[in-house]
């Protein structure tokens, strides 16, 4: 047995011995809220750097200043999002960066949930409460594979961090994305924690978000001939949509995505019932696949918009981008050593033929593919169950994952 082979062994053997000291870390996380809005993640970071720390991992909690914001006009305090950079150092080799989020949307109704959404419980082999899986179930397998790797001593030619981080339900501005501008996170390669129920996923659609504003003319109700209903045209826009672009985006193909989508998702028009309304607004959500570009799918809206308005002389209209991750998609080559090794290691813990695959959600992955490094999706729990009540992730998924991350990084980054 080869060296590596043996600290792979021993990291899995070291964090199977420890599956209550796992569990309890999740439970923790989930009982340190920080759903967002706030999104306040000083307690979850302070769980986050008492188990780095007692392991005698290098860690440290950092803020965005004031000036960095997000688009949303939260007002939220950035003081209170600090995200965490934990660091095993090494030789000159490559920085694996292990990423997952310690923010969460909010429970929603209480009433709905069977169980505390913030007590973490645990029944029936499962671990339950917000942000079980989404994505306090791949914060704590990442920090106990680090931790795996610092307890067995683990010799490395490289660098391995570890980055719970702050606001990616918001969108990142202030967590992953600011963290990579400031240059703070200079990695190699990425595994972005998210539910994937262990899957190994190699891609990831991009984002945009558009706003269709169309002007027509107001008159009374009465004599609507006498004026331009905007709603009426924002109707048949929507029904283009429907019937022919989002077909048409629907044709493009990836090897482990859905095809990209166009939705029409909130409309508002009209000020009062006895007027023609002059003016509609209507937003939508695009996912793309790689290669499709948010301007190609902005001017087909135009085209159909023109047509629709015979050349401005019915109505007017604009389009907006409101939203855009610059285009940039997930889309790492599955030869890539990052996806091999991953791919290799579930087989070997889980005893079982592993699955490639795509991520259908969204997460930090956009962020660093802007980086041009080699980025995997990978983590424990169901992703239909995300966002959920009956959010919930299971102990031996919880456990698999973290002895996959180790051994998946000491495969990477340690000696020969």
């Amino acid at each position: 047995m080869s060296s590596k082979e043996r600290y792979k062994q021993q990291a899995a053997e070291w964090i199977a011995a420890r599956q209550t000291e796992l569990v309890q870390l999740l439970q923790a996380l989930i009982q340190a809220r920080s759903d967002y809005p706030p999104g306040d993640t000083r307690a979850a970071a302070g769980v986050c750097l008492d188990a780095l720390s007692r392991w005698g991992i290098e860690a440290r909690a950092v803020c965005p200043p004031p000036e960095v914001r997000s688009f949303h006009a939260d007002g939220v305090d950035n003081a209170a999002m600090p995200s965490v950079i934990g660091t095993l150092r090494g030789g000159e080799g490559p920085c694996l960066l292990l990423n997952a989020h310690i923010d969460t949307v909010p429970a929603g109704e209480l009433s709905h949930w069977r169980h505390d959404p913030f007590g973490g419980q645990l029944e029936d082999g499962f671990v339950y409460g917000r942000g079980a899986g989404d994505d306090k179930g791949s914060v704590a397998a990442q920090l106990m594979a680090a931790c795996a790797l610092k307890a067995v001593g683990v010799p490395l030619a490289g660098t391995l961090q570890v980055n719970p981080v702050a606001d990616e339900e918001a969108s990142s501005f202030r967590g992953a994305k600011w963290l990579c501008a400031a240059g703070l996170l200079r990695p190699d390669m990425v595994i972005v924690g998210e539910q994937t129920a262990n899957q190994v996923c190699c891609a990831e659609r991009a984002i945009a978000n558009f706003r269709v504003t169309i002007h027509g003319r107001a008159c009374h109700g009465a004599m609507p001939w006498q004026g331009s209903n905007a709603t009426v045209h924002m109707a048949r826009f929507i029904g283009l949509v429907n019937d022919l672009l989002a077909p048409e985006l629907a044709k493009t193909a990836h090897p482990y995505l859905p095809p990209t989508t166009l939705c029409a998702t909130r409309i508002r028009g009209g000020h009062k019932v006895n007027i023609i309304p002059e003016l509609c607004e209507l937003e939508l959500d695009c996912r793309m696949v790689p290669g499709i570009a948010e301007e190609f799918v902005k001017q087909r809206m135009e085209e159909l918009l023109g047509a629709l308005s015979l050349g401005g002389s019915l109505f007017g209209w604009e389009v907006a981008v409101t939203y855009s991750e610059g285009g940039l998609a997930t889309n790492t080559s599955p030869d890539a050593p990052l996806i091999r090794s991953l791919l290799a290691e579930a087989g070997q813990v889980q005893r079982s033929a592993p699955v490639l695959s795509g991520y259908k959600q969204a997460s930090d992955g956009r962020v660093f593919a802007g980086l041009g490094v080699p980025i995997a999706i990978f983590g424990p729990g169901d992703p239909a169950l995300g966002h959920s009540p009956e959010e919930r992730v299971p102990v031996q998924e919880l456990v698999e994952a973290a002895q996959i991350l180790a051994r998946t990084a000491i495969g990477l980054l340690a000696q020969e």
